[in-house]
């Protein structure tokens, strides 16, 4: 229910219904003790003006009166007030039933739904936005049902509002009936810090999965690559519906389609200013026959300098709600893989090389997590994580952990080796195991419940060499997808995925 005051006009039954109530009674009450006053007037004004037998007969008749009033009117006032009180109260019993079923109902609908707004700017989740009054303009923070009204609230501009997921109030400019959705909303709590961010969520099901890493690993690459083609490929081949979020994220699309057609990839400089936020998310919907609400994909591209120099401008609150994590990997940032390749990568490559120690970006993450999660250090971590592997069309890192030796691998052994993300999972494992990386493997290990090696080359090839040729991107995020919805996992099954690959308790279980 909403406690903060609200720009509307409370209920008749939660606020001027009391008054009338009281009101009604008191006055019952007064008027039973006028009419004992006029009577003890009577007998004063007798007194003054009357004989001794007029006076009497005047004294004893008023004196009759009040004792009648005392007994038989407070008797009747009694028995009415009490019927009247019984007859409100039955009302207001009627109407704090309806008030407790509309609220149940529209939170119940929200959380089965899962349906709840991430603001895209300060990251802070919250069921419901703060909606605005198409009129007058002004916030509504808690737009449900309350003691403002039930099913609609009227604003105090006099325009109706409607407070529950189900019931419309007026017209939208389309001519269609008005939802709650099809208010205009901001961010609460940019709100309360001074600024407004535009929300466009619509009471939708958000599908939040922030790509972490350290600098130049190939986040944003990889970011690009999986929007193009996921918008421009996989939506269409589902028919699903794709739809902008706002004029901010179709402007980072428009740059993602640059960067995608030149091989190239936007450089990011949020984390020098201040004023802006560490990472920044690229939104979309998802719309289709299958998606009632329609999802909202929000892909958070995280500044590297946040885990390598502990550099951020703000907390990363969607680590709490987030329904899975892109962990990138640059193999060549491990010393032992950059000594064995170095000469066979191009002079492009080995200078886009991220330099940071993954052990350290790992122990960074984790930290991080933690503070936002509040997890005891000793607790698994529930959201599922893809170590994506990147670059590896570089130096013919395929040639290890590609599908040609995923497929030779398989023939080895059908029975054992039976499941083609399975494999290149444990090939993921015991590349980075055979490298010098069993730290960072147990690291996963202990601390993630649900983890998946993939490999992949988001460009394609040596950046700014042309248009984007992407391998394996698509397969981590289809895996995070349905490990985030029910109705994402029965409608995007481009890949088949155990649910635990075999390796994941260590590579030297194999074939379980």
């Amino acid at each position: 229910m909403a406690t903060d005051p609200q720009p509307a006009k409370k209920s008749y039954y939660f606020d001027k219904g009391y008054k009338d109530l009281e009101n009604t009674v008191k006055g019952a009450w007064q008027r039973n003790f006028v009419s004992i006053k006029e009577y003890m007037n009577n007998i004063k004004i007798s007194k003054s003006v009357d004989d001794t037998k007029t006076f009497i007969f005047k004294l004893i008749l008023n004196l009759l009166a009040i004792i009648g009033v005392l007994i038989v009117g407070s008797a009747i006032t009694l028995v009415l007030s009490t019927i009247n009180i019984a007859v409100l109260l039955a009302f207001m019993a009627i109407v704090y039933i309806g008030f407790t079923i509309a609220w149940t109902t529209d939170r119940a609908y929200l959380l089965r739904k899962k349906i709840f707004t991430a603001c895209h700017e300060c990251k802070e989740k919250s069921l419901i936005p703060t909606y605005i009054c198409p009129t007058c303009k002004e916030k509504h923070t808690n737009l449900t049902p309350s003691v403002y009204g039930i099913l609609k609230r009227t604003c105090n501009c006099g325009e109706m509002l409607p407070t529950t997921f189900f019931k419309d109030v007026g017209i939208t400019d389309k001519g269609d009936p008005r939802f709650r959705r099809d208010l205009k909303a901001i961010c609460h709590n940019c709100w309360n810090e001074g600024r407004e961010t535009k929300l466009t969520d619509r009471e939708t099901v958000p599908i939040c999965i922030p790509v972490v890493g350290g600098r130049s690993v190939g986040k944003t690459a990889f970011i690009n690559a999986f929007s193009k083609d996921f918008i421009e490929k996989v939506i269409p081949a589902k028919k699903w519906e794709y739809e902008r979020y706002n004029d901010d994220k179709s402007n980072i699309y428009k740059q993602i389609e640059v960067d995608y057609q030149t091989g190239d990839v936007r450089a990011t400089s949020r984390v020098t200013d201040t004023n802006k936020a560490s990472s920044i998310s690229f939104s979309f919907f998802v719309k289709g026959d299958e998606f009632k609400p329609e999802r909202l994909i929000h892909v958070y591209d995280i500044a590297g300098e946040v885990f390598t120099d502990n550099n951020e401008n703000e907390i990363q609150k969607q680590y709490e709600y987030c329904h899975g994590i892109a962990l990138i990997i640059d193999p060549f940032s491990i010393p032992s893989v950059r000594n064995k390749y170095e000469s066979d990568l191009s002079p492009e490559d080995i200078a886009g090389i991220g330099i940071a120690d993954i052990n350290g970006i790992v122990n960074s993450f984790l930290i991080k997590l933690r503070e936002v999660t509040g997890l005891s250090d000793k607790k698994m971590y529930s959201v599922p994580l893809a170590i994506v592997i990147n670059k590896a069309d570089s130096a013919g890192l395929f040639n290890e952990l590609g599908e040609g030796s995923v497929n030779a691998l398989m023939k080895t052994d059908p029975d054992k080796y039976n499941n083609e993300m399975d494999v290149q999972d444990y090939l993921c494992r015991k590349f980075l195991e055979e490298y010098g990386m069993g730290s960072f493997l147990n690291n996963i290990t202990i601390k993630f419940k649900n983890s998946r090696f993939f490999v992949c080359s988001a460009i394609g090839h040596s950046r700014g060499k042309g248009v984007y040729k992407p391998e394996g991107v698509m397969e981590p995020m289809e895996w995070l997808f349905r490990k985030a919805d029910s109705i994402m996992d029965r409608n995007w099954q481009d890949t088949n995925f155990t649910k635990h690959p075999f390796a994941s308790k260590g590579i030297e279980e194999q074939g379980v």
